[in-house]
């Protein structure tokens, strides 16, 4: 097989000798150093997740409220999808890193001036959509360059994995400040670090390269197609994901449980739990039947937090963790697999759109869950959920290869 070459224009600068992904090791310096900026956007992103508690907690915001801040990062994400790929194009993956993690940075630190639940903060929650959009495409799409092709699920899987530990750790240290303090220095705290992983981005290596399956441009209208059953799966799972994370604290309140920390630290070592144990199983059972299979796990996982209540936030939290852990790396290696690295950020670019879309689900969400309570919420939204796994049933129609496929048939 031989290797694709970088781009010239990539980050501006020289470029590197490029190398073929199928003979490279997974734990390369590269994909170690991807693990760390990672896991410096993760935790500035994931501190936001109790953005919902701190809204109500602090500035007595309302489901309705809550809903409409946390749906404006699926809105201004989505609208910033079609500016995506050509910003990566143009700016480089690297670059593209570090301007997410300035993004993230900005949005968080402005957090501070905020009193109520309203526009400013809609607006400061859509520009970190913006910034997931960017770090999302370029992150990725540098992963699946740079890991084998035989190993992609394990390596997409391994990259979230150091995002997902963020999601214990920045809670647990967040929570407790917040309660201390009030909301404002844990802002301030996300916007340092986020700052400081747009530094670290800036000593990336420059040229990542990867040979794939060429995909030529008159075919990739096809390409996408093929995968909207991929896409449809993404979006009502991120919707699914959107209201666990979004609701579980109002949601735990009302029942007067103070603190949901539990929640997102089983959840954190479950999923990690099966990334780090199960990571190559997903590349070697397959990753349409790893899907499928924990597609429908989420669905059913997020009806049994409306049917039992949040009094046991442990107990959901780790299952919702493992069935996170074996759906999310089959889905992106499905939609990664056997293209050109050139295709990989408009690819990421439609699948971030998706997820979009779900995160959108959040202000119906809101509203529905004012007026008819949290449980019928999560019951209706882990049917839809499931219900949407099941389209991976339905038969891919992919256009011929141009050259030698990178990975193993899914």
């Amino acid at each position: 097989m031989s290797p694709a070459s970088p781009s010239p224009a990539e980050d501006g600068g020289p470029e590197h000798p490029p190398f073929a992904a199928a003979e490279a090791p997974l734990w390369s310096p590269t994909f170690v150093q991807l693990l760390v900026a990672q896991a410096l956007f993760g935790f500035a992103y994931a501190t936001f997740l109790l953005l919902p508690k701190l809204l109500a907690v602090g500035y007595g915001a309302k489901a309705r409220d809550i809903g409409f801040v946390m749906a404006s990062f699926g809105v201004v994400s989505l609208v910033s999808i079609p500016m995506v790929a050509p910003v990566v194009s143009r700016l480089g993956r690297r670059r593209a890193l570090v301007l997410a993690n300035l993004l993230l940075g900005a949005s968080a630190t402005a957090f501070v001036t905020i009193d109520h639940a309203g526009f400013a903060a809609a607006l400061l929650r859509g520009l970190q959509g913006v910034a997931w959009s960017l770090f999302f495409a370029s992150g990725n799409a540098l992963v699946a360059d740079a890991a084998p092709p035989a190993r992609l699920g394990q390596a997409i899987g391994l990259f979230g994995g150091a995002s997902l530990a963020m999601n214990a750790i920045a809670p647990a240290v967040a929570e407790p400040i917040a309660a201390a303090l009030g909301p404002r220095p844990v802002f301030v705290l996300a916007g340092v670090v986020a700052l400081a992983g747009a530094w670290y981005c800036r000593r990336l290596p420059v040229g990542i390269a990867a040979a794939g399956s060429a995909v030529p441009a008159n075919d990739f209208g096809q390409v996408a197609r093929a995968r909207a059953p991929v896409f449809s799966v993404l979006a009502a799972g991120a919707l699914a994901a959107a209201a666990m994370f979004t609701f579980v604290a109002p949601f735990a309140l009302s029942y007067g449980i103070p603190a949901v920390r539990d929640f997102f630290i089983a959840y954190t070592c479950a999923a990690l739990g099966v990334r780090l144990t199960g990571a190559r199983v997903t590349d070697r059972a397959g990753h349409r039947l790893t899907a499928l299979a924990g597609g429908c796990a989420y669905g059913v996982v997020v009806a049994l937090m409306g049917a039992l209540g949040p009094g046991r936030l442990a107990v959901v939290g780790a299952a919702f963790g493992v069935a996170h852990g074996i759906v999310f790396p089959a889905l992106m290696a499905l939609i990664l697999g056997g293209v050109s690295s050139d295709a990989r950020p408009r690819l990421l670019a439609l699948a971030n759109g998706a997820m979009n879309l779900g995160i959108i689900g959040l202000g119906p969400l809101g509203a529905a869950a004012e007026r008819l309570g949290y449980p019928p919420v999560f019951v209706a939204t882990g049917a839809l959920t499931f219900a949407s796994a099941l389209l991976l049933l339905l038969p891919q129609r992919m256009p011929p290869r141009r050259s030698a496929a990178s990975g193993p048939s899914t």
